[in-house]
C-alpha cells in the first residue's frame, strides 16, 4: 500500500494485491479508497515520518503503536513499512506485508522496502522535474509568442506612423525647370537608368547593390557618373528629374 504524507495527514492512495487475492477478504481496497487519517492516532506512522527509517512489525494486532483500522482491515499478521523521503522530507508512506504465510517478515524484508521507497523516491522527483520542465517549457513558448505578436504590432504600428520621404518636396522647384531640358533616356546608359530607377524608389547604395548582384563601390561610381551627366547636385534632384520625365 501506498499513502501520502500531507502535514498532519495521512491518505493512503494505491493498493496493490496478488492476482489470487483479488476480490478475497485480503483484499481491502474499499477501505484504502478515499480514506484519511490522522498521525497523531497512529504511533507507528507517525514515528516513520518523524525518524526516516523503516520498521518492522511483527505482532501488529498486538503493537500499540499500529493502527487498528487498517490492522483489522487487512488482516495481516505481520507487516514491514517505510518512509518514502524526497528532498528531506517524507512526502508519503509504504506498507507491505504476505498474506497467507505461516512464516513471519523478517528485517530482510524491512531492508528490502525500505530500498523499494528509496527508488520509489528517486522516480518521484524525475517526475516532478519532467513536469515542472515541460510547464516552464510551455510558459516559455506562450511569452515569446506573445512577444512575438507584441514585437509585430509595434512593427506595423510605426510603419503606419511613419511618413513617406518625398525627395520632390526637398528639391527646389528651379532645380526641376533647370534640368528638364536633360533627356535621361539619352544621357544615361541602360545601367546607369536601371540604378536612377532604384534611386528613385529611394534605395540606398547597399542595397541597390545587392539587388542588381554588384558591389557598392560600382554603385557609387554610378551614381556620380549620372549625377554629372544630368547636372544635378544631389541624388535627390536626379530622382526628381527622373520621375518628372517618366510621369511626361
Amino acid at each position: 500500500m501506498i499513502s501520502a504524507i500531507s502535514g498532519s495527514l495521512w491518505r493512503p492512495q494505491r493498493l496493490h494485491v496478488q492476482p489470487e487475492f483479488d476480490g478475497s477478504p485480503m483484499d481491502f481496497s474499499y477501505f484504502v479508497d478515499s480514506a484519511e487519517f490522522s498521525l497523531s492516532e497512529a504511533r507507528l506512522e507517525t514515528e516513520l515520518v518523524r525518524r526516516r527509517v523503516p520498521a518492522l512489525v511483527p505482532a501488529p494486532a498486538d503493537d500499540d503503536r499500529t493502527f487498528k483500522e487498517i490492522v483489522i482491515a487487512s488482516r495481516c499478521s505481520s507487516y514491514v513499512a517505510a518512509p518514502i523521503v524526497s528532498k528531506g522530507r517524507v512526502i508519503g508512506l509504504v506498507h507491505a506485508d504476505r498474506p497467507g504465510v505461516r512464516d513471519s517478515l523478517d528485517p530482510d524484508d524491512r531492508d528490502r522496502l525500505d530500498a523499494f521507497a528509496t527508488f520509489f523516491a528517486l522516480v518521484y522527483e524525475q517526475a516532478v522535474l519532467r513536469e515542472r520542465i515541460c510547464a516552464q517549457r510551455t510558459r516559455l513558448a506562450a511569452s515569446f509568442d506573445a512577444t512575438d505578436s507584441m514585437l509585430e504590432r509595434m512593427q506595423k504600428t510605426e510603419l503606419g506612423l511613419r511618413p513617406q520621404p518625398d525627395v520632390r518636396s526637398s528639391v527646389p522647384r528651379r532645380i526641376v525647370e533647370e534640368t528638364s531640358a536633360v533627356e535621361v533616356n539619352a544621357v544615361l546608359t541602360f545601367r546607369e537608368r536601371e540604378i536612377l530607377s532604384h534611386i528613385a524608389t529611394g534605395a540606398t547604395n547597399n542595397q541597390i547593390a545587392q539587388t542588381l548582384v554588384i558591389s557598392e563601390g560600382t554603385v557609387k561610381s554610378h551614381v556620380k557618373h549620372i549625377l554629372k551627366k544630368l547636372r544635378v547636385p544631389t541624388r535627390a534632384a536626379a530622382a526628381v528629374l527622373y520621375s518628372h520625365q517618366n510621369r511626361r
